[in-house]
Order: structure tokens, then C-alpha cells, then sequence
């Protein structure tokens, strides 16, 4: 029989020995276990993953963007650099970025460069003429001719012939041949129009803000009258601006409302507690601020335009110098429009304030409410403020009118001599 002390002595041993080499290989197994998941993309980790071949998609073919290719008849030149157009400037910046042009917007986009190549040259005119709505887009952004003939550029101003100096500045009279202010410096109506219903907008309290006055000008369409305070800075050069963008002008007037002089309109405003030849001398001072406009629009006034005793004499000075009136509409006192019939002085009386709140809801229930006096006899003309949004609505809105048969027109298309 073995000896038992022998046995015990030669396990203790081997013990050691086999759990030693047990633990080697198991460090040797997670070790590598780790080192793999190193190795490997830990996204897709656990996950079966299969890698396909594929052919490299082949790149588009160059598209000329100053071609149309959506008509019947048209050719992809697809040839880069290349001008389908002879002697056509190649598209760049913004420019390349409008995609296909139509034929129409071709002609439009040679005729602006043959423009600016004519005018670097001296062989050009430099003018541009301003359609404005003679032209009507359908739905789909297509140009439809009509037989309405363009609108001439607005000419500069002033007309020596209707300005004269004064002690204050320029005033406008009545040309020796019996021109007037109100009718040459209005922006005429395109021959050919028909008859229907027609509105005017005036936009008002331009030239304090200059940030507001030119987007008013760069936005608007030019059938828009634009209205200018008297108390701007540069204000001839806003309104050669304006009229270069084919929009005629009205000069502003303020006038005593209820409340004043808590309410005050501002310097040289008119009064009803100061006698008319100084009511006179304050209107020449405001007349003189700058030259071209059409005619004048009450800025406030709700009681000197309820005054005739103060009102008269201003009304009759307005007269003869050749210009218009337009009643903002603000008060239903205003005697205005009775004296302007009685002495003969062209009058336009505004239908709606547009923008009494400047909210959505409230500028389309202004346009709807124009639209539908518009189907009346007389013109709906309607009077809003410089503010962008007004201005952006305005805009949008006009472009609707075509489609519903109405016409925008400039206010001096709206006034009444009888």
C-alpha cells in the first residue's frame, strides 16, 4: 500500500502546476479576444457586415445655363465655357445660379448687358424703359404680351420751366404754356389701357428713414405714388431715385390735428390759430423742401382740414402752382374735397388706410376691401405706411391684381378737376 504522506507530498506538487497553466491560457484567450475588438470598426462590432463593389457613378454631363432647353425646339450646347449667345458675357456669381433661362428672360438679360456695353462705350442712351404692369405673368412665371406700349423713363426733374426761386427755395408754378406740375411730372398711364377697375396706392413717411425709404423704391412696383415728409435729409435725391425707378412723388403737408400741440405734427406745421398769410409762408417753406412731385397729402390735419376759413387760402395757393391734392382720408370732416371741386384744384381722396395694424389679417382685409371698391365707378385708392412689411405685402398683392381684371395705377391717374 502507498505511503500516504508520499501521496500527499507529490499532489501538493502537481496542484499548483495545472491551475498555473489553466490561468495562462485564459489570460493568452482574453487577450486576444481584446486585441481583435482593437482592431475592428466598433460601429459594426457584433454585427454581420458585407462589402460590395460598385462602379463609380458617372459624373453629369456640363449644362449651359444661359440656354433654354425646355422647349420643343431648343439645343443642349453643353459646351462649358462657351456662350449660346455670340458675343455674350459668360454667367458668374448669382448670376450663374438662376438656371434655365427662358427666351424672354434671355432677350431681357442681352438687352442689360448690350445696356452697360453701350454705356462704357458712349454709344448707348442709358436709358431703361419701365414697364411696371404692363406686362402680366401667368402662373407658371411666363411673360404674356399685350398691346400695351411701355412707359417711358420718368424724365429728371426739375422742369425749369414749372420751378421758380424764392427766399425759401424752389417753388413750383405753372409753366408759361400752361403746363403743370400734376401732369408732367406724373407717371402716365400706358396707351391702350382698357377701361375697368382700377387702384391706386400711396405709400407714405418716406425720406426719415433711409434704410426704409430705398427698399420702398427697390420693392415696390413703379404704378406705386410714393409720399415724402418734408423734414428728411437729401430728399432730392431720394426723389430722383424714386422717379428713376419709374415712381412719381407727393410732397407732404402737416396740418393741426385735435390735441395739438400735444399732438404735434412737426415744424411749420399749418395752423387755424395763425392768420393765412402766415399759414402761406409756412407752406412755401414746406413747398421748397425739394422739387418734382405731383402735388401734396395731408400728413394728420383732422381739424385745419375741417376749418375752411384756414383751409382755403392754402388750397387756393396749391392751385396756382399747378399741383394736386390728396386727401388721406383719415377724417370724415375734412372739407377738402367740397373746396377743391369749387376752386377747380385736382383732388384724390384716399378709401382705406392699409396698414392701420401692420398684421396679416389685417393688410389682406385691407386689399380685399380695395379690391371690392375698385368694381365701383371710381378708383379705391389706398394709403399705407414705409414700413417693410407693408411694403412686402403691398408688392405681393399687386401681383394678384391682373388676374382678377384690376388694374394698379399712380394716384394722379385718380384725380377729379370738377
Amino acid at each position: 500500500m502507498p505511503n500516504k504522506k508520499l501521496i500527499e507530498k507529490t499532489s501538493k506538487r502537481r496542484g499548483p502546476s495545472i491551475l498555473l497553466l489553466t490561468a495562462v491560457v485564459i489570460a493568452c484567450l482574453y487577450g486576444g479576444i481584446v486585441g481583435w475588438l482593437a482592431l475592428v470598426d466598433g460601429t459594426n462590432a457584433g454585427k454581420p457586415v458585407v462589402a460590395l463593389s460598385l462602379p463609380p457613378e458617372a459624373a453629369p454631363p456640363p449644362v449651359d445655363r444661359r440656354t433654354d432647353t425646355t422647349g420643343p425646339d431648343a439645343t443642349n450646347t453643353a459646351s462649358g465655357a462657351e456662350s449660346a449667345t455670340p458675343g455674350a458675357t459668360p454667367l458668374s456669381g448669382d448670376a450663374a445660379d438662376i438656371g434655365h433661362l427662358s427666351p424672354a428672360e434671355q432677350s431681357l438679360l442681352d438687352a442689360a448687358r448690350n445696356l452697360h456695353a453701350d454705356s462704357d462705350n458712349g454709344t448707348g442712351t442709358g436709358e431703361v424703359k419701365i414697364i411696371g404692369a404692363e406686362a402680366v405673368s401667368d402662373a407658371d412665371g411666363n411673360v404674356n404680351s399685350t398691346d400695351l406700349k411701355p412707359v417711358p423713363p420718368l424724365k429728371p426733374v426739375p422742369d425749369p420751366a414749372l420751378v421758380a426761386n424764392s427766399p425759401q427755395g424752389p417753388l413750383p408754378i405753372v409753366a408759361k404754356d400752361g403746363r403743370k406740375a400734376w401732369q408732367v411730372y406724373a407717371r402716365p398711364l400706358p396707351s391702350g389701357l382698357a377701361e375697368g377697375p382700377r387702384v391706386a396706392i400711396v405709400v407714405s413717411g418716406l425720406g426719415i428713414s433711409e434704410s426704409a425709404t430705398a427698399y420702398a423704391i427697390k420693392t415696390l412696383p413703379p404704378e406705386v405714388t410714393l409720399s415724402f415728409a418734408p423734414y428728411g435729409a437729401n430728399l432730392q435725391s431720394w426723389i430722383s431715385q424714386a422717379r428713376a425707378a419709374g415712381h412719381e412723388v407727393l410732397l407732404e403737408l402737416p396740418m393741426e390735428p385735435f390735441g395739438y400741440p400735444q399732438n404735434d405734427p412737426g415744424p411749420y406745421t399749418l395752423l387755424t390759430s395763425i392768420k393765412p398769410t402766415e399759414n402761406i409762408t409756412r407752406l412755401n417753406w414746406l413747398l421748397s423742401r425739394f422739387t418734382g412731385y405731383v402735388g401734396v397729402m395731408n400728413y394728420q390735419g383732422a381739424r385745419f382740414t375741417s376749418e375752411q376759413a384756414a383751409l382755403s387760402p392754402v388750397l387756393s395757393a396749391l392751385k396756382s402752382r399747378g399741383l394736386m391734392f390728396v386727401d388721406n382720408g383719415t377724417s370724415n370732416r375734412s372739407a377738402i374735397p367740397k373746396i377743391s371741386a369749387d376752386i377747380g384744384l385736382p383732388v384724390s381722396v384716399g378709401t382705406r388706410s392699409i396698414d392701420p395694424a401692420r398684421t396679416s389679417t389685417i393688410l389682406n382685409q385691407s386689399f380685399a376691401a380695395l379690391e371690392a371698391t375698385a368694381n365701383d365707378a371710381s378708383p379705391a385708392i389706398g394709403i399705407a405706411s414705409g414700413f417693410p412689411v407693408t411694403v412686402d405685402a403691398i408688392a405681393d398683392w399687386a401681383k394678384t391684381l391682373a388676374a382678377k381684371g384690376i388694374t394698379l395705377v399712380p394716384v394722379s391717374a385718380t384725380a377729379k378737376t370738377e
